[in-house]
């Protein structure tokens, strides 16, 4: 394979979609939220409903970006890694993170004002709590919402 492929970890409400979508405009295909729906609601990376197709894409030689919360977790990031080296040997690899700033993500949750408003503002807490990024990553700081 020969696709490259930038993995995105992030809180809720950090800039994860924005950035997946300006990268989409730019050409990569973009899988956010990867782990949503996935088969059996299986929290492997392996087992998400588009990882056949983000396969797809890296042996055809495509940028690829795939954005989870569930990389908020080193035990996230270990098993996607895991499942990379696994079923797309070759593939080169990064991770970009977003700053662990609960304070900030709180404030773009509410301003985006959903529906899942309080499950979104507790999963930022849960993953808030356990979120190491690990030294010498590259950290992007989260996006202030739009007015």
């Amino acid at each position: 394979m020969s696709g490259q492929l930038l993995l995105l970890a992030g809180l809720p409400g950090c800039g994860k979609t924005t950035y997946v979508k300006e990268l989409e405009r730019d050409g990569w295909v973009a899988f956010d939220d990867f782990k949503a729906c996935a088969t059996n609601d299986s929290a492997k990376f392996a087992h998400s409903r588009h990882y056949e197709a983000l396969l797809g894409a890296l042996r055809e030689g495509r940028r690829c970006v795939v954005a989870d919360i569930d990389f908020c977790t080193s035990k996230g990031r270990g098993e996607a890694e895991r499942a990379l080296r696994s079923g797309a040997s070759g593939v080169t690899f990064r991770w970009c993170f977003f700053a662990n700033d609960p304070d900030a993500c709180e404030s773009n949750i509410r301003h985006r004002n959903r529906a899942a408003l309080d499950r979104d503002l507790s999963k930022m807490r849960e993953y808030a709590a356990t979120y190491v990024i690990p030294d010498g990553a590259e950290v992007r700081s989260v996006r202030k919402a739009q007015a």
